[in-house]
């Protein structure tokens, strides 16, 4: 059965930069003979995470929401997690998911214990903040029992460094996003077939 890779976008933008990364870095791991789904977290529309430890304060519409974000994750056996720079750090939307991946697991481990996550960012102008948000997102993946690999990519110039069709004006962001995805692809691939061995 083919590994799975979800992308997780934090942007909540129309036609967002961070959007087209990730396809870009999942086409990369669909050449690896990946199967992969996309997670655009503005169109999911999660409620704000409200420190509970389960989801029963949530309306059922929330709780729809909710669970289809902790099912796509545990379905999945490698994540791309991409955010867009604001105010030198994660967005809002990202940083709400990964709160709501530690909701009912009291009797378990992290939904990103023993996984390998992925991560870019975009950031606008060419600041060179990004950094920082890959740092961000390197450190709760790490909180949150992941393996992070060592490709990860900051992208400068916001959308409109990307094409209609989602490529990035850039070859060279272009080849590290797909490399990206390849590697997520291939250490999933690995990592799972440790788990089911031991």
């Amino acid at each position: 059965m083919p590994t799975q890779i979800l992308g997780l976008g934090g942007s909540l933008r129309a036609g967002s930069g961070t959007v087209m990364a990730l396809n870009i870095a999942l086409a990369g791991a669909e050449e690896q003979g990946a199967r992969t789904r996309l997670m655009d977290l503005a169109s999911l529309r999660l409620p704000l995470f409200n420190g509970s430890d389960g989801i029963d304060g949530y309306s059922s519409k929330e709780q729809a929401a909710i669970t289809s974000l902790l099912d796509a994750v545990d379905e999945a056996q490698g994540v791309i997690l991409g955010s867009p720079t604001y105010h030198n750090t994660i967005s809002g939307s990202l940083k709400n998911a990964l709160d709501f991946l530690e909701i009912l697991r009291e009797d378990g481990p992290s939904r990103f214990t023993g996984k390998i996550v992925g991560l870019t960012t975009v950031q606008g102008g060419g600041s060179g903040t990004g950094n920082n948000t890959l740092t961000t997102m390197l450190l709760a993946a790490r909180a949150m029992g992941a393996w992070v690999p060592p490709t990860i990519v900051s992208i400068p110039g916001g959308s409109d460094m990307f094409q209609e069709d989602s490529h990035h004006t850039d070859s060279t962001i272009e080849l590290r996003l797909r490399a990206l995805g390849a590697e997520v692809a291939r250490a999933s691939e690995m990592f799972s077939a440790y788990w089911s061995s031991i």
